[in-house]
């Protein structure tokens, strides 16, 4: 049987397994620029970002659904994320921006930022980046090249 996941103050191993698991089944289904667990102090809360231009084509219900669906159709061996933790934005996010704006390569790509000021426009207080695609890269998502690399649970 699926272990739901309790969303918790602290990162833990078995809620970036179970995002990681969601987002390998999102991006089969869906175009998918980027997703992240972020960390903000005045929620005491992670939340997983998935940033999908389906949020402005669609609307945010649409994408909710399409998640939501994502997870009641896990395998049984799969961890479950509550829906309430899901967070689908598109690439104008102001935390998406932040993210861009301290790319350490051309892609981020699992990695773990904690308290990060960026230019003085933002602070990132914690953030798993599973992976952070340009904006530019989205005309590309229809393309089997760019889904190449999904998320590995």
């Amino acid at each position: 049987m699926a272990k739901e996941i309790y969303v918790e103050k602290f990162l833990s191993d078995d809620m970036i397994v179970a995002g990681k698991q969601l987002m390998k089944r999102l991006e089969a289904i869906m175009p998918v620029t980027g997703s992240f667990w972020l960390y903000t102090s005045e929620a005491e809360a992670w939340r997983l970002y998935v940033v999908t231009p389906r949020v402005l084509s669609d609307g945010i219900r649409k994408v909710y659904d399409t998640i939501l669906n994502a997870l009641e159709t896990s395998p049984q061996h799969e961890y479950i994320l509550p829906l309430v933790c899901v967070y689908p934005t598109d690439d104008n996010n102001h935390y998406v921006s932040l993210l861009h704006n301290v790319r350490l390569s051309d892609k981020l790509i699992d990695t773990r930022l904690s308290g990060v000021g960026i230019n003085g426009s933002g602070y990132i207080e914690d953030a798993y980046i599973y992976r952070l695609y340009e904006a530019k890269e989205s005309s590309l998502l229809s393309s089997t090249a760019f889904n190449e690399k999904p998320a590995v649970a």
